[in-house]
């Protein structure tokens, strides 16, 4: 991901929020921001959409720009997600912010049907800044060594456990969960940073390919 886009995230994640310093838990805004705790927007527009759960509370993050495979989602209390498919790439908006990923090969997400029968390795780096964007604050190129297992939960879903292990970060750990039948990602569960814990994403309603934003 460009520092254009990043900036573009900073820009965007600065609308329409007072100040996201300082908070630990990284959803605990939206409580005030219009979305009540089942994730329901006031609003009720149509169009392409996340719904977005950490703990107890939820948040609707509206397409806002899409180009192919790579998306942009905004909530009403201003956080900013960026995806690559169904993976989540970069963040604004947060206390600790995903700035960019860079994957030393394919994403092995881009074909989840082949996990079915061989687990896959691959390796990216990230950049991480606090909301504060001071210098101390930013670690950059940090790598994940990861690999993804599929496992099937049952007769229609499949589980995929990617465990990462980091010398900066340590050992994290996602899952994604898989139609059997149409080998769609449905619903993730993904490491955003340090100290924060991660985001659970309901993909069912995401654009596809080609498909403009409302």
């Amino acid at each position: 991901m460009s520092w254009i886009v990043l900036v573009g995230l900073l820009l965007l994640a600065g609308c329409g929020s007072d100040s996201m310093m300082g908070l630990g838990n990284p959803l605990r805004f939206f409580m005030g921001s219009g979305l009540d705790t089942a994730g329901e927007d006031e609003d009720g527009a149509d169009g392409p959409s996340l719904h977005i759960t950490q703990g107890s509370v939820s948040a609707i993050a509206r397409l806002i720009d899409q180009q192919g495979e790579r998306r942009m989602w905004r909530t009403r209390g201003g956080v900013v997600i960026a995806t690559d498919g169904v993976r989540v790439v970069a963040t604004a908006g947060l206390a600790m912010q995903l700035a960019a990923t860079r994957f030393d090969g394919p994403d092995p997400l881009g074909d989840p049907a082949a996990l079915l029968t061989r687990s896959a390795d691959s390796r990216r780096m990230v950049d991480l800044m606090e909301s504060q964007r001071t210098p101390e604050g930013m670690r950059f190129g940090v790598a994940l060594n990861c690999r993804l297992v599929a496992e099937a939960a049952d007769d229609d879903v499949v589980t995929i456990t990617e465990t990462c292990r980091s010398a900066q970060v340590g050992t994290i750990q996602n899952r994604f969960w898989m139609e059997r039948d149409s080998t769609a990602i449905a619903a993730s569960e993904q490491w955003i940073g340090p100290g924060i814990a991660q985001i659970q994403i309901e993909h069912a309603g995401q654009a596809r390919p080609g498909e403009a934003p409302p």
